[in-house]
């Protein structure tokens, strides 16, 4: 097999591959993005969170299910610094399987996205995960 041959088929095997691995997670799990949101007068919000995991798909789903008003269930979880390629607007993220829906969280984790842009450094580095209790799951965005 030529040089030549030998070029296309690692190009053809690598868009293959990378074809294959769209929205899907590393153990060929589907991966989910949703945006979570808070507005009213005073606050007004968005950012998105994305994962593989099945109970927290199901979690979310049931979420969706209701009227936004009715849905009472708040993110909780590990944040880390960047976007991640799609937190967009923001300098953090919620780590991919490290989250889930809450109830009820502690104190210490609740606050504002804008306060985690502020104050990136203390948020990941001494809190280490943010709950914000005013977040709702919007709905499932493509990114």
């Amino acid at each position: 097999m030529n040089a030549f041959c030998r070029a296309k088929l690692l190009w053809l095997f690598s868009l293959l591959f990378a074809l294959s691995s769209c929205g899907t997670s590393t153990d060929g799990e589907e991966v989910r993005y949703y945006e979570f949101t808070h507005q009213d007068e005073e606050i007004n919000y968005s950012f998105i969170a994305k994962t593989s995991n099945p109970d927290v798909i199901a979690n979310v789903e049931e979420e969706l299910a209701k009227p936004f008003d009715e849905r009472s269930m708040h993110i909780n979880g590990d944040i880390a610094r960047g976007n991640d390629g799609y937190n967009q607007g923001w300098s953090w993220h919620f780590l991919p399987e490290q989250w889930d829906l809450a109830s009820v969280s502690t104190e210490v984790c609740d606050g504002r996205p804008g306060m985690v842009e502020e104050d990136l450094d203390y948020w990941v580095d001494q809190v280490g995960y943010f709950c914000p209790w005013s977040s709702r799951v919007l709905r499932e965005v493509d990114p």
